[in-house]
């Protein structure tokens, strides 16, 4: 079976389980960490994997790709060769996942980059019981991390990245919105943005990732108006350890 189907079946599977899931379910391979951090001076990384699942052994297929989550694994075009691409994993056992940036393909060297690290996992087709139908729904669970390139000797402290921030409070027709530009040479990401306002707290609860000297746009719906000099943004951002950083600032006019 070709990677290129394994994927593809999967799809089909996952589809399946919005429609027919009644029960909870659970991934069995977990990750060791919530977003993957790459110095630029170091040769290769890994990421650990464990298979959580006591009973059951698990097929698993990872690969990187530059922001297009729809993209199957032949069709990638990440500079980093991730080995193993394809295995499996025993139950309760361990696997590590080796990273590799390929220098080939340069990448800026004033900024982070960011890419997307896919680990999917298909379980074996349970054995139906004596007397039971074999006709079964395999369920396949993929999991999504961001993967941060980061060059040596960017200026700052990535720490210091979400208090850099510059907010703007616009209006777009109808809409007001809370205007972020970072200045900084790293990503940040947010759990979720607020505006506290006349004392009232208008919340976007999902704020888009803003890339290194770019400018993101939150949506805030019925704002009290007139916006005074005492309004505040409130937001949390997500470090490398996947901790959730408070934040507050002021508007600036």
């Amino acid at each position: 079976m070709t990677i290129r189907l394994i994927f593809n079946l999967c799809l089909v599977a996952s589809a399946c389980l919005i429609h027919l899931l009644v029960a909870p379910a659970q991934a069995g391979v977990v990750l060791d960490t919530t977003r993957v951090i790459y110095p630029a001076q170091e040769r290769q990384i890994t990421v650990a994997l464990t298979n959580d699942n006591k009973d059951l052994p698990i097929l698993v297929q990872a690969w990187i790709d530059d922001g297009d989550e729809k993209s199957t694994p032949d069709q990638i075009n990440a500079p980093f060769l991730l080995v193993p691409p394809m295995f499996r994993m025993e139950p309760g056992k361990g696997q590590s996942l080796r990273i590799t940036y390929l220098q080939d393909k340069p990448l800026p060297t004033d900024k982070e980059s960011v890419f997307w690290l896919n680990v999917l996992e298909v379980p074996p087709k349970p054995k139906a019981a004596k007397g039971e139908a074999k006709n079964t729904l395999q369920l396949a669970f993929r999991t999504r991390v961001k993967l941060f390139f980061r060059p040596k000797g960017l200026k700052g402290a990535v720490k210091d990245a979400p208090s850099q921030l510059n907010w703007k409070l616009l209006r777009e027709g109808s809409k007001q919105v809370l205007q972020a530009e970072n200045p900084s040479a790293y990503y940040v990401s947010f759990e979720n943005v607020s505006l506290a306002v006349n004392g009232k707290e208008v919340k976007n609860d999902d704020p888009q990732m803003i890339a290194p000297g770019g400018t993101q746009r939150f949506v805030l719906e019925d704002i009290p108006l007139p916006v005074d000099t005492k309004s505040e943004v409130r937001f949390t951002s997500i470090d490398d350890y996947g901790q959730i950083v408070p934040h507050n600032a002021a508007l600036t006019r």
